[in-house]
């Protein structure tokens, strides 16, 4: 077998160029069937002696096929080495690099043999690397985050812009300092099933493939390496969670003595049912129209994306008007630690108490606590809403009516509200639950 193809074409103005690559096919017979082959010799990776190469294939149809893609994969390659020769760069002459650039180059050729690749491989190399570091993908996952999360909280809801910066917080101290490109699926597989519980890790998969699929769209990455990781879906709830009709009596009482500033909150969550998030913290008391006995939920902060009008229950609207009316401006008001205190999630200071050196001086006195503390209200997800789409499908018995007033479906309806049982008196108890003078009145009446 010739160790040189013979066969030459004509290159430009009748110069010869590269020897057209020619292997010779054979068919050969093993012990379960035959088989065809391609055989071939080349020069080594060290550019000294001819070593012998083979392809072997079931068909010759498929041996045909791998032949002419290898011709053309060799046909670039010999442009590509033409070109470097006219320039007087070729890597056989190394004719314009440095000594430092030529050592570099050593080096990479000596790391891909101990890897188990040769110098033939480092062109892969070099566009993997290019791709990974010198292209758009210099970008690390904090700016891209960062990135991301200037342009939701420029086009979408507060709480969006909140759930999205709370999931990718982990992912910014986990991973920030790397590259996006380098970014791996099984990265993201380990970040997102550390969290602990499952409905964390659905919120974690949500919020890291939103902010890849923004690098994608930008051009930093080719591809989103959550894609491919599973997905996650939290186990439904059977049931909500609601306060029962006493419960919600004392959460109103304490807000009435304590934190009178939480009052509207509270009553139109307990009483409207605005979601807590979006809807309730983004309400202002011009959407509150107690002459016309309708709260507007806009579009711009309802979930569902649809404006909706929300009763005003007689209970509701004595709630509010116990706030005076040159107060009734502006956002509703809202304190999470002022909830957490007199639901009894937390001690908090005694308001009432003004200045703090008597309060030091009292407590080293009698060695008594300054603060005062509340017996736990117990609490869930959304129990204010909850709460009062329960005790108003208990008082309606309509389902679709109050589906369209809580912005639900009829299937939300079905699923976590249509078999709780309330009694009748509970649901009396729960829609008279009135502001201290107005509860006297009713008494009186």
């Amino acid at each position: 077998m010739s160790k040189v193809a013979k066969t030459k074409t004509k290159g430009k103005a009748g110069k010869p160029a590269i020897p057209e690559w020619t292997p010779r096919i054979s068919q050969r017979t093993l012990a379960n069937g035959t088989a065809w082959r391609a055989d071939w010799w080349e020069r080594g990776a060290s550019g000294g002696d001819y070593v012998h190469r083979s392809k072997q294939c079931e068909t010759r149809a498929e041996l045909d096929d791998w032949i002419e893609q290898e011709r053309k994969e060799r046909a670039k390659d010999d442009k590509l080495t033409r070109r470097a020769d006219k320039r007087r760069d070729s890597i056989v002459a190394l004719a314009n690099l440095s000594p430092r650039e030529k050592a570099a180059l050593a080096a990479a050729v000596a790391s891909l043999r101990l890897a188990g690749g040769g110098a033939e491989v480092l062109a892969d190399a070099v566009k993997v690397y290019a791709k990974t570091h010198l292209t758009g993908a210099r970008k690390k996952v904090w700016r891209i985050v960062g990135e991301h999360l200037r342009i939701v909280r420029q086009r979408r809801r507060p709480a969006t812009y909140a759930d999205r910066r709370r999931n990718l917080a982990p992912l910014v101290a986990d991973h920030g300092r790397k590259l996006a490109a380098t970014f791996s699926p099984a990265m993201a597989e380990d970040w997102i099933f550390a969290a602990n519980t499952d409905s964390m890790r659905a919120a974690r998969r949500r919020a890291a493939h939103a902010v890849f699929e923004f690098a994608m769209r930008r051009g930093y990455i080719d591809r989103n390496p959550v894609a491919t990781v599973e997905r996650v879906e939290p186990a439904p709830r059977d049931e909500v969670c609601i306060l029962t009709a006493t419960d919600a009596a004392e959460l109103m009482r304490r807000a009435e003595k304590h934190a009178p500033a939480l009052v509207p909150y509270l009553a139109i969550g307990l009483f409207a049912g605005l979601r807590p998030m979006n809807e309730l913290r983004g309400l202002d008391w011009q959407d509150i129209d107690l002459e016309g006995g309708n709260i507007t939920v806009r579009r711009a902060s309802s979930k569902t994306n649809r404006a909706r009008l929300v009763p005003i229950s007689p209970n509701l609207r004595a709630w509010l008007e116990t706030v005076p009316p040159s107060r009734r401006t502006g956002s509703i008001y809202y304190s999470r630690r002022l909830l957490d205190w007199i639901a009894g999630k937390e001690p908090r200071q005694d308001r009432r108490i003004a200045e703090p050196g008597k309060i030091k001086r009292k407590a080293k006195a009698d060695g008594k606590k300054t603060r005062m503390e509340f017996e736990p209200i117990p609490w869930g997800q959304d129990i204010l809403r909850h709460t009062r789409t329960s005790y108003r499908l208990a008082e309606t018995k309509n389902a679709p009516l109050v589906a369209e007033e809580g912005g639900h479906t009829l299937a939300i309806m079905r699923q976590h509200y249509a078999n709780r049982t309330i009694r009748a008196a509970d649901v009396e108890l729960f829609w008279n639950i009135l502001p201290t003078k107005a509860a006297r009145k009713s008494k009186g009446k």
